[in-house]
């Protein structure tokens, strides 16, 4: 560890200002992000879905039954047109159970086509590799 020996009042007070400005501008920023928290929203009514709740939830498929947990393929799709100007951006994969809550985050352009996607995941009881 470097010890710096020419440590004078003057750099006490720059080391301070710089200090006592970053604190008030991180609490400017933020903490819940719309962006974020619109991942989270849920129809109202599941039996009665509009057209646009309709076209932007996502069907999800998983095997039934996974016999060790260390790999369970996932398909997951959504009936959305993916137009220049409105399409699906990203699908993020979650699994709250597991320390490492992200499993995977996939972005999307209107060249994709349609938002699709298949891939393997873990599941809890796997054995590490």
């Amino acid at each position: 560890m470097k010890i710096i020996e020419n440590f004078s009042r003057r750099k006490f007070l720059n080391y301070t200002m710089v200090g006592g400005l970053t604190i008030p501008l991180l609490t400017v920023i933020p903490s819940s992000n719309d962006a974020y928290g619109a991942i989270f929203q849920t129809p109202k009514d599941l039996e009665n879905l509009t057209e646009l709740e309709s076209m932007h939830l996502p069907k999800i498929s998983l095997p039934p039954v996974v016999e060790d947990g260390s790999q369970a393929s996932i398909v997951c799709s959504v009936n959305h047109p993916m137009d220049e100007d409105h399409y699906i951006k990203s699908i993020q994969i979650m699994n709250f159970a597991d320390p490492i809550v992200i499993k995977g985050k996939f972005f999307l352009t209107p060249v994709n086509g349609e938002a699709y996607l298949s891939t393997q995941i873990r599941l809890s009881g796997g054995e590490g590799t």
